[in-house]
């Protein structure tokens, strides 16, 4: 089944608009808008699994922008594709302060320097990828 039937069966069934997928220029571009989203919308999780075809790890978040599409919202999922599956990679951690930093981690050790967000790997590539 192509995307296109897949996506036209979610909407039909669900009578929801498909995830609008954006691709961001780099990780860090993720990073920042990742933890400036989870703030707004009260937390999130990256997600992460490697597509079969490319061999190539694709890391991003799902979100939403409320009130759109007949007041149901519109789901986005922001994204951006690494090389090689991130390692150390329960956490990211990201700080603004004085400039701007970010790393993958395995904790989150009492800081108030540092900002955590989960990050969990999915076991294939999601349905709305």
């Amino acid at each position: 089944m192509d995307k296109e039937t897949k996506h036209s069966q979610m909407e039909g069934k669900h009578g929801l608009h498909p995830v609008v997928k954006m691709k961001l220029a780099t990780m860090d571009d993720l990073v920042r808008m990742a933890f400036f989203s989870a703030v707004r919308n009260a937390g999130l999780n990256f997600l992460y699994f490697k597509d079969d075809i490319s061999k190539k790890w694709h890391i991003g978040f799902l979100t939403g922008v409320a009130g759109y599409f007949n007041l149901r919202g519109l789901p986005m999922y922001f994204y951006h594709i690494l090389d090689e599956k991130p390692k150390n990679c329960k956490f990211v951690k990201y700080s603004s302060i004085e400039s701007e930093k970010w790393s993958f981690c395995e904790s989150t050790p009492a800081s108030t320097k540092w900002n955590y967000l989960p990050v969990i790997q999915l076991a294939g590539k999601p349905v709305f990828f």
